[in-house]
């Protein structure tokens, strides 16, 4: 009965050890998911300005004429 009341709290250690990291495992999991998330949003907002300055460039190539074949002269 001695050995089993020794080893009450190395097993009671092991318990928490156990306990705290499984909540450090969760905590760092969250942190990778809202850093993946966080990544995301950014890809799709710096793609969102690219296609937007891409199709205002062709906007002012087209309102300067540019791609058009030129008008036959009189």
């Amino acid at each position: 009965m001695g050995e089993r009341m020794n080893a009450l709290p190395y097993l009671a250690d092991l318990a928490t050890r156990h306990a705290w990291a499984r909540r450090q495992y969760a905590r760092l999991h969250a942190d990778l998911v809202e850093a993946r998330l966080a990544a995301r949003a950014e890809a799709l907002e710096r793609a969102e300005r690219r296609s937007r300055r891409v199709h205002d460039l062709i906007g002012r190539c087209r309102s300067r004429g540019a791609g058009r074949p030129p008008e036959p002269r009189r």
